[in-house]
């Protein structure tokens, strides 16, 4: 009994510490990210990068049950079962926090390079007329070479401790086509959704694993990697999501000027749209996918990405500026 209310009370001065250090990200950016996470995932990438499930997704899946559990168990109001409660949300919170969740409190790359957070049209058109002629060169060289068949070997995600979704459905119906598990630093991809997407998504959530926790931050290393991969089919998958990400920000800015773009794309690119948002619209305006946006927006809120989940769309601004900036691209090249 000792040790529970120990545990459960140490949730009070574990909170008061997440919400210093969200106001010093220097504490973070020198005592946590380039130390203490690094041996974290160091650690948990020797122990579970040979198993070829993910073990955090059964972890995950024990921690709901627990938890609805001793929901339930406290519904007798005995003070027993509501310090059990606390107990195991004190310790999930330690281990959440301590193996990635500080990761959210580091400083930006925006305020890092002093990156603008607006831009102009005519930037956002130079970006999207630069994708489609850099995206054009990718496509006679994907049509020359064979279709590739695992591209999980591609680009070589043993190494990284990426592992392929043993409950695809359940994420699929919240239009989710990878994440991330902090407990064990496994890197999870549904590897049923469009091929095109596969190599973006994989490098996406390498980027969560060196500790970009910002969504919109992860999408834009997962592009500069994309880009830079020696393989033009991962190479088209960067620029063909940066371009979906930008043409979005027409649709919902300027979407007078939608159409236009649209008769520059190639057949390719305009058969990949088309294949995206088919399968995508099997899964959408469900009361699950909902559920789950309305719940991973107050998360996200809750963990100083005050966008929530348009904290995603930041990728635009971001490829604008790599390609307006020539600090940015040398740095990400």
């Amino acid at each position: 009994m000792k040790l529970r209310l120990f545990i459960a009370l140490a949730l009070i001065p574990q909170i008061l510490i997440v919400n210093f250090l969200k106001n010093n990200p220097s504490v973070i950016d020198t005592y946590y990210v380039g130390s203490f996470y690094n041996s974290v995932f160091k650690i948990n990438s020797f122990i579970f990068s040979n198993i070829n499930f993910p073990i955090g997704e059964v972890l995950y899946i024990a921690i709901f049950i627990s938890f609805i559990y001793l929901v339930f168990k406290t519904l007798s109001f005995k003070f027993k079962n509501f310090l059990n409660l606390i107990s195991f949300i004190s310790i999930i919170y330690f281990f959440f926090y301590s193996f990635w969740g500080l990761n959210y409190f580091r400083t930006s790359i925006s305020e890092r390079l002093n990156i603008k957070s607006n831009y102009e049209f005519v930037e956002l058109d130079f970006t999207i007329e630069k994708i489609i002629s850099l995206i054009e060169k990718e496509i006679p060289i994907i049509k020359k070479e064979k279709q590739i068949s695992n591209i999980f070997e591609l680009i070589d995600t043993k190494k990284s401790n990426i592992k392929e979704s043993i409950i695809p459905d359940l994420f699929l119906y919240q239009r989710v086509s990878g994440h991330f598990i902090p407990f064990t630093s496994e890197a999870v991809v549904v590897k049923e959704i469009p091929l095109v997407d596969i190599p973006v998504v994989i490098l996406h959530e390498q980027a969560h694993q060196m500790g970009y926790a910002d969504e919109g931050e992860a999408s834009f290393i997962a592009f500069t990697n994309a880009i830079k991969h020696k393989d033009p089919s991962v190479r088209y998958s960067g620029y063909f999501n940066a371009l979906i990400n930008l043409l979005n920000e027409v649709v919902k800015n300027h979407p007078e000027k939608l159409e236009f773009y649209k008769n520059r794309l190639d057949e390719k690119v305009l058969s990949d749209i088309s294949s995206v948002q088919n399968f995508w619209g099997k899964y959408s305006n469900n009361i699950f996918d909902k559920i789950t946006n309305f719940i991973y927006d107050f998360y996200l809120k809750s963990n100083n990405q005050e966008a929530g989940i348009k904290s995603y769309n930041k990728v635009s601004n971001y490829i604008i500026n790599y390609y307006q900036s020539d600090q940015l691209s040398k740095i990400f090249n």
